[in-house]
């Protein structure tokens, strides 16, 4: 708690406590030194009360100038000043000071949310270095940058936009997005994103994107914009307050008046009763602890790297029941690894083998760079006397003694009704062999999918490619259906399906085509590191390093959050309604009123704050 206070929290503190010391020691004085004067007695306790209550009085006036006066600021002047006037100054005071601790509490406990996704709004300078064409280096704002700019970022500074090296090499720090703390080698021809930070060396990149497009801005609005949604709770609390206190007032008007002229009460007794009604019928317990339990999950989800835009969508993830995830870059890495090889024909394997390796070598397309990577043999590009590249289809290439070489899909070596993912090699027409490619699966895809069968009745894979790898997916991570061949709007119909049954639906992508299915979802969540900007926009969710095993942690969070709200207003309506019962036949102090109200928002701001606190 300590930690967590400002300045100002400490001296708002202290003030607390001084005030309740000082209302003690004169209340002491009062019943026990009998020359102690009383009026003046009587000024000092007006004057520790005005002290303590000043802003809760303020409030309630300018609520009154407003038109909207019933609210917890009004019950709390009415009471405590009805307190005052009867002489029950001790219990006026004290209510004022326990729920100026309340408040005090939870200013610490949104203080603290806030700082966790505050750092994260740090993510870009506020100047780049721009190139200009005589070689010299200005400063210049980074909403300037336009696409084309050459940049330069020395050791230790942000990068601002999005770009492509083209001089240089370094360090690059893309923990502020990514969450990987290990620094990546960068070189000319590589992408480097905005936020990331050069742990080593300098380097020049040209500026593909203006800074409002980039991958930080997008990230930037996406955490400014995560209060401004409400969940259906907080909106409930709100209503709930605005029928619920005139209601109030006018029934403790009732209890105040009644008895005295109708039925020959002390008035003192009745005006007690009374004041201790209203206090004991504050909102305030639920006005501050459901807001903050959810911006205490939200708190938390942004320290674990995954920025949600609004309080509401912690509880649409409890509430969904199907999820559908994207396959390629979301439950896979997107890179390309050899699986198996299968040789179809009587040839020299070794040969074979030095012709895929080789042709590969020359191309550039990520499958082609996955077999390089995964075979790993000697370069040798005499092999062959031409290559010839047939775009989108294969290469085709003759080799020093004369063969034709073909390497591309079954369609294109002739090959019909071939299910797998695979790349053919064929010599004078005859297929040799069949390279078998996978898209790798993420760490820890298997292990997550399985946390998350408690949370959903169905999880799928909905994607564009072929039924084989979709399947054999499917079946490796032992998912409940799988949905192949589609395209965008394929999946929409898809979700539009199990809308149309009751289901609500999560879904989890990464690409431009995942943009209408992440905006029509319940809950759209995009994977940052290669979600693409539209697919950032259109979510609800953002996973920052992209890893899928973030959404096991973030179904923890959205269950703790939704739990601590549920725990927070069971107990608190328990509470007042058994002091409110014991309020109406007179057994109730004052001093118990205040453990309702005050003492109770104390408890419950505290349950919501042990949010920010847990390790997940």
């Amino acid at each position: 708690m300590l930690k967590s206070m400002t300045t100002e929290h400490k001296e708002t503190f202290l003030k607390l406590v001084l005030i309740i010391f000082l209302s003690f020691a004169l209340s002491y004085f009062d019943s026990h030194i009998a020359w102690v004067n009383i009026h003046i007695v009587r000024l000092w306790f007006l004057a520790l009360y005005l002290f303590a209550a000043w802003d809760v009085l303020k409030e309630a006036f300018e609520g009154l100038k407003r038109g909207q006066a019933l609210d917890e600021n009004f019950l709390m002047t009415i009471a405590t000043v009805t307190a005052f006037i009867i002489g029950e100054y001790l219990e006026a005071i004290a209510v004022m000071v326990f729920y100026g601790f309340g408040e005090l509490f939870e200013e610490i406990a949104t203080h603290s949310s806030k700082e966790n996704i505050k750092h994260l709004l740090d993510l870009v300078p506020d100047l780049a270095n721009k190139v200009l064409d005589d070689g010299t280096v200005e400063e210049i704002d980074l909403d300037d940058v336009e696409v084309g700019d050459i940049l330069m970022v020395r050791d230790g500074e942000k990068v601002g936009v999005d770009g492509v090296i083209i001089e240089g090499v370094a360090l690059v720090d893309t923990s502020s997005v990514t969450g990987e703390s290990m620094p990546v080698e960068v070189k000319p021809g590589d992408e480097i994103i905005s936020s990331s930070i050069i742990s080593q060396g300098i380097i020049k990149y040209e500026a593909t994107k203006e800074f409002d497009d980039s991958v930080a801005a997008k990230i930037i609005e996406l955490i400014e914009d995560s209060h401004m949604s409400k969940s259906d709770s907080e909106r409930l609390i709100s209503r709930f307050a605005k029928v619920y206190t005139p209601i109030v007032v006018a029934f403790a008007a009732i209890l105040a008046l009644v008895p005295p002229l109708l039925m020959g009460g002390a008035w003192s007794d009745y005006l007690i009763r009374a004041a201790t009604f209203l206090v004991l019928s504050c909102p305030c317990a639920l006005v501050l602890s459901v807001p903050l339990s959810f911006m205490s999950g939200l708190g938390l989800a942004s320290r674990e790297g995954i920025l949600i835009k609004g309080s509401q969508y912690l509880e649409e993830l409890v509430a969904a029941d199907i999820l559908l995830t994207d396959k390629t870059g979301t439950l896979t890495t997107g890179e390309f690894v050899v699986k198996d090889i299968e040789f179809l024909a009587d040839y020299d394997k070794e040969k074979a083998l030095d012709y895929i390796y080789n042709i590969e070598k020359m191309s550039t397309h990520p499958i082609a760079r996955g077999i390089v990577t995964s075979l790993s043999r000697p370069e040798n590009p005499d092999l062959f006397k031409t290559v010839d590249n047939k775009s989108g289809l294969g290469v085709v290439a003759e080799s020093q003694n004369g063969e034709e070489i073909k390497i591309g899909s079954a369609k294109f070596i002739g090959i019909e009704n071939e299910e797998k993912r695979a790349v053919y090699l064929s010599i004078d027409s005859k297929p040799i062999a069949r390279v078998i490619i996978e898209d790798e699966v993420k760490k820890d895809s298997k292990k997550t999918i399985d946390s998350l069968k408690k949370d959903f009745k169905e999880i799928a894979v909905v994607s564009g490619d072929s039924v084989g790898p979709v399947k054999d997916l499917a079946e490796e991570l032992d998912l409940t259906d799988y949905y192949a061949g589609l395209m965008p709007k394929d999946k929409l119909d898809i979700m539009e399906k199990f809308k149309n049954q009751g289901h609500k639906l999560v879904f989890v992508g990464d690409g431009i085509n995942d943009a209408p299915v992440l905006k029509n979802a319940n809950v759209g969540i995009s994977m940052g590191e290669t979600a693409s900007d539209l697919a950032i926009e259109s979510s609800d969710i953002l996973v920052a390093n992209g890893e899928f095993k973030e959404l096991a942690r973030l179904m923890k969070i959205a269950k703790l959050t939704n739990s601590t709200v549920m725990q927070n207003i069971t107990f608190i309506m328990t509470v007042k309604v058994l002091i409110l019962i014991l309020g109406l036949l007179g057994h109730a102090s004052m001093w118990l009123a205040i453990f309702g109200d005050v003492g109770v928002s104390i408890i419950a701001i505290l349950w919501a704050m042990r949010i920010l606190k847990k390790r997940l």
